[in-house]
């Protein structure tokens, strides 16, 4: 009998400390609802600090480029064309045309001088097209080692959109979200009806949605 009762007590307490050491499973469904609940509430704000993170990205970089573009015009008395087309004749397929003409000029060696940085994951051709004419192309004098027209991007893929301002009532078409197209013209003043920058030029990201609203909506602009 004392044998048994020993037995018996061994097996309580082991059955004892068994439970002590693990988890029911009611109290594995409480921590699992609780890191779901956790989940749920860093999620958003992971995403929130991400998307703050790329717009300001976005706006340094239409900082640099403006910085650059006044920094041409000081040295040429102008400020880059809105399109290859009007200063070189280039044919172009009128796409993303004053990304292009942008790259092309800030890019461009012909005095000595490379007035703009690109960041190499944000230079792209979207549009696929390039300067038939090797003798433009020395012309241009630019720092790429091959005739592709690129065109600068943001954050999220979409070329910058620029007009030189004696080109505001031009329109051309910009690569805009998905794939898509849409067509681009300088940004005008709701309350004034007058262009912004009147005197300068115009530069503008499409924002995090990728469609260009020509400086309204989500657009994040240089004025």
């Amino acid at each position: 009998m004392v044998n048994g009762s020993i037995e018996e007590e061994a097996a309580v307490k082991h059955q004892q400390h068994g439970t002590k050491a693990g988890f029911t499973l009611i109290e594995l469904l409480v921590v699992i609802a609780i890191l779901g609940t956790l989940a749920a509430l860093v999620s958003p704000m992971l995403g929130l600090a991400s998307r703050k993170a790329l717009l300001s990205t976005t706006k340094q970089e239409i900082q640099r480029l403006t910085l650059a573009i006044e920094g041409y015009q000081g040295d040429r008395g102008d400020f880059p064309p809105t399109s290859l087309a009007d200063e070189y004749g280039i044919s172009s397929n009128d796409i993303d045309s004053g990304s292009e003409s942008l790259v092309a000029h800030l890019a461009s060696l012909a005095t000595g001088t490379v007035y703009f940085e690109f960041k190499e994951e944000y230079l792209e051709n979207l549009d696929a097209d390039r300067i038939a004419d090797i003798e433009i192309e020395e012309r241009l004098s630019w720092v790429f080692g091959d005739d592709q027209l690129r065109e600068y991007v943001d954050p999220w893929g979409h070329p910058y959109i620029y007009f030189h301002n004696r080109d505001y009532r031009i329109v051309f078409t910009v690569t805009s979200g998905a794939g898509n197209s849409t067509q681009a013209k300088a940004s005008m003043s709701e309350k004034t009806a007058t262009y912004h920058s009147p005197t300068s030029f115009q530069i503008w990201s499409c924002g995090p949605d990728g469609i260009n609203q020509n400086g309204s909506g989500d657009d994040i602009v240089s004025w």
